[in-house]
């Protein structure tokens, strides 16, 4: 199989698409990018990448850069909603293996980091996916190319003819996701917090010291059909600290994104002939511990790995890029939905917790990164 040669087509150009096309450059091989917006998307609120995930981060783009970008931290800290500590997680004492530490990010900022470096002029706008026939379509047109990477999300078009029997799972969970400049000091710009309630939770950072600027999140278990807004985040999280509560309150309207909560159980099958998934289309996680890019970022490194250096076929590269990555992917994506179960709809066992974060802190570390 020559690289040089090798005709990629990436389905969807959000952080994955575009961390798969830097990472399949740095091998020699030049993808196509297909999004089905007019135009990149360059929006949303925080991000956090994993010491792991940073590392690849830094590789596809530029150490100083991503340094430059935002916040990094090495401490996340569990507390209860009244912000009494339940547990402390510091990277370097937690053994973890990589030279990074956690990074905390504005997501439109994350992006177009990638977006330039990759070249906004490379990607194929307006390009509609869908299953027909049981062929994978670009506007109405069968995506002829070597190798298809279906990077089109969680409710992934390209999965339809992978893996056409898996369905999204949702938990009966709403969140809100918010941005705002927010100084106190209760909140230190040194660490990530998790603050845990009765079936719910609020997590919150800082991601620009400058300004103070935080991320926040806050979800909680609901009834079928209900959401979530600033007002009743207000209302049903009156428990937590008033500081947490009046961070929530100064955050403009216009700057929190509401959204239910979805994954995707873990499954085996991530290939089908020439095509092939990534990230949240094979293995979306909750948002427990913000893992999904970190792992996504991951994976895509180690796919254009496999196409670069295979011997033989796609779909032997396709093997090799599952036994690489699928049996941690799969783990991760286990406990990050336990966590949730013991965040949202189970009493909070602040024991069980704990050894969870020491179990995901050790899978995550069998990164090859």
């Amino acid at each position: 199989m020559d690289k040089q040669s090798l005709n990629v087509a990436i389905v969807g150009a959000g952080l994955n698409g575009l961390a798969l096309a830097l990472s399949l450059r740095m091998f020699g091989i030049e993808a196509t990018v297909y999004e089905k917006s007019d135009k990149p998307r360059i929006d949303g609120t925080g991000i956090i990448m994993w010491p792991e995930g940073m590392q690849v981060l830094a590789a596809l783009t530029d150490a100083a850069k991503v340094k430059a970008l935002g916040n990094t931290v090495d401490v996340l800290t569990t507390a209860t909603a009244s912000s009494e500590i339940i547990n402390w997680l510091s990277m370097r004492e937690a053994g973890s293996k990589v030279n990074a530490e956690v990074g905390l990010f504005h997501r439109s900022d994350l992006y177009q980091l990638l977006l330039d470096t990759y070249g906004q002029e490379n990607i194929r706008t307006g390009q509609r996916c869908s299953v027909e026939n049981d062929t994978v379509m670009v506007n109405g047109e069968p995506l002829i190319a070597d190798v298809i990477v279906g990077a089109d999300g969680i409710f992934s078009k390209v999965r339809q003819f992978v893996a056409p029997d898996i369905s999204v799972r949702n938990p009966s969970v709403y969140c809100c996701r918010g941005i705002v400049n927010f100084d106190t000091d209760e909140l230190s710009d040194d660490e990530c917090y998790v603050f845990a309630g009765m079936h719910s939770r609020i997590v919150t950072y800082t991601y620009d010291r400058e300004t103070h600027a935080k991320y926040w999140f806050a979800a909680c278990a609901v009834e079928q059909g209900e959401t979530l807004d600033k007002a009743t985040i207000l209302e049903q999280f009156s428990g937590y600290s008033p500081y947490l509560l009046e961070m929530i309150k100064q955050t403009p309207e216009e700057q929190i994104m509401p959204s239910p909560l979805a994954d995707v159980a873990p499954f085996d099958n991530w290939s089908r002939d020439n095509a092939v998934l990534l990230g949240d289309s094979c293995c979306a996680v909750l948002p427990t511990m913000g893992i999904g890019f970190s792992l996504g970022i991951e994976n895509a490194f180690i796919l254009a790995q496999s196409l670069a250096s295979n011997f033989y076929d796609v779909p032997a590269a396709f093997q090799r890029y599952q036994l690489r990555a699928q049996q941690r992917s799969h783990d991760l994506q286990n406990i990050t939905h336990r966590l949730s179960e013991l965040t949202y709809t189970e009493a909070f066992n602040p024991v069980e917790v704990a050894g969870l974060y020491q179990e995901f802190t050790e899978v995550n570390s069998r990164s090859p990164f």
